[in-house]
Parts: structure tokens; sequence; C-alpha cells
């Protein structure tokens, strides 16, 4: 099932999933993850880092994981979680 707000009252919209919304409040800009390597797709279900999405697993939990920090806490503060 597919989340439908986050933590931060951010919900679902038309043309924004939760997924959208909690790759934007934690993508750097330089795009570089947890791990200090660089995360960005160079083709279709392909990250720079290596990493190659199959159909169990997409290319955006590949950047959710590398992208969030310790205890789901944005850059302004505040938690961001999928929440049901």
């Amino acid at each position: 099932m597919t989340a439908t707000r986050c933590l931060c009252g951010f919900q679902r919209l038309d043309d924004e999933e939760v997924t959208d919304h909690l790759l934007a409040v934690f993508t750097p800009d330089d795009f570089t993850g947890n791990d200090g390597r660089v995360h960005q797709e160079q083709a279709v279900g392909v990250c720079s880092c290596g990493f190659t999405a199959t159909p169990a697993q997409d290319l955006d939990s590949h950047f959710i994981a590398v992208f969030t920090p310790g205890g789901s806490v944005s850059r302004d503060g505040v938690k961001h979680a999928a929440d049901a």
C-alpha cells in the first residue's frame, strides 16, 4: 500500500506522492548520500554509484535510503517519514 501522508503533515496530491516529497526534503544539492558517494540517476533505473533498480526495488527507494539522515530529520529540523 502506498503512503498517503508524511509525519510533517504533507498529504499526497494529484501530482505529488509522498515519495516525491521525501526526495525533495532529503536530497542534498550536491547529491551526496550518507555514505559520502554521489547518487544521481545516470540512465533509467541506474544510479551513479552503480546501483541498478530491479522490478522488486525501485530507484526512488534507493535514493530515499541513501539520503535520509538518522532520525529522518531534514535540514530544516523537521521529521519526515511516510505515515500510512
